[in-house]
């Protein structure tokens, strides 16, 4: 445990990194069963608070204009061709941070431990908070490339009849279906083929899970195909009646984080932070966390400077003991070519 002084020898303010920071990133920042977040993004951590992300022109791995291009004729020289496009683009991390104190006797009477408890309800909300920063990233048109942003579906499947997926909903149709493989193949063209399908994820809030469970398409799909996971409530099927994959995608992430957007003491509201019938296709290979320097076809890229360290200072002054919790990342797209994001599914 590292101990660091402050004022020197007189200061009777110590803080200490407390071991309830490797408790909060077992529990939180690296779990992905905790938070929704981390089965869609990556988490790299970086050694300086300011740096260069690696971007790849993926056109270049599969150009083949012309056989020209690469014939080498004998007694010629050698052609010495183009090098590959590589793209640095520069990022920096935004620090954050949660405190709380507790008194000697709340303390002294607790039967657990009490920093580490506080520290969990203070992880949640910067949790929520990285999630709101991931999603406003992921749902800001300007970020994203020419052909892989699309303001409802209409636009995505290249149609004018104002359709979405909702609309004639039958048996029969075939509007979820398309929005998934159409998302898929636009993926794969847009990355050369690097991608892979078990890599792909596709997120959405509850309440288009909800719609999209309730359609007859996806319900005639599951009577054949999913009745026993049904009957089990097992994966998707036990809060939003969606099969776990679908169409050959990889994973289906319901983003279920909610946010409540007024102060305290004042009327409350609370919202999910995805809107409804947005869904985002990304993809994030390779696991949770990645290293610094490399380079994958990860769509969106958390780069942690310091990740959730949890602080604490004895203060025999006040008679407490003063914590925080102190954040510092930036989410980047990393690989927007392999990612689509549809506005508005239902139109």
């Amino acid at each position: 445990m590292a101990e660091v002084s402050i004022g020197g020898g007189l200061n009777t303010f110590v803080p200490t990194f407390s071991e309830a920071t490797g408790l909060i990133q077992t529990e939180f920042t690296r779990n992905i069963k905790s938070f929704p977040l981390n089965r869609y993004s990556k988490l790299v951590p970086v050694t300086t608070t300011s740096g260069y992300f690696l971007k790849i022109n993926s056109d270049e791995a599969v150009r083949v204009v012309s056989e020209n291009d690469f014939r080498w004729a004998y007694g010629e020289d050698r052609p010495t061709g183009v090098n590959n496009d590589f793209e640095f683009l520069p990022f920096t991390t935004k620090r954050f941070e949660k405190g709380f104190h507790i008194p000697y006797e709340t303390a002294k009477v607790a039967a657990w431990d009490i920093v580490a408890q506080h520290a969990r309800s203070r992880a949640t909300q910067l949790m929520t908070l990285r999630t709101q920063r991931a999603l406003t990233t992921l749902t800001t048109a300007g970020n994203w490339p020419t052909g892989t942003v699309f303001t409802d579906y209409d636009a995505l499947a290249g149609v004018t009849t104002a359709s979405g997926v909702y609309t004639s909903d039958s048996a029969t149709a075939t509007g979820v279906q398309n929005l998934f493989q159409t998302a898929v193949e636009k993926m794969m063209i847009n990355t050369g083929g690097a991608i892979q399908m078990q890599d792909i994820v596709a997120v959405m809030s509850p309440k288009t899970a909800f719609k999209l469970s309730q359609t007859a398409q996806l319900r005639e799909m599951i009577k054949y195909t999913q009745g026993v996971d049904l009957l089990k409530g097992e994966g998707n099927f036990s809060r939003y009646g969606l099969a776990p994959q679908l169409f050959g995608i990889g994973d289906i992430v319901i983003e279920d984080a909610v946010k409540v957007t007024t102060a305290k003491g004042a009327t409350r509201s609370a919202e999910y932070i995805l809107p409804l019938d947005t869904v985002v296709f990304v993809s994030r290979p390779q696991g949770l966390v990645g290293v610094e320097g490399g380079s994958n076809f990860a769509t969106l890229t958390n780069f942690v400077y310091e990740d959730m360290t949890v602080e604490t200072i004895d203060d025999p002054r006040n008679r407490r003991t003063v914590g925080s919790i102190v954040d510092n990342h930036t989410f980047e797209l990393t690989a927007p070519l392999a990612g689509i994001l549809v506005s508005n599914i239902g139109a």
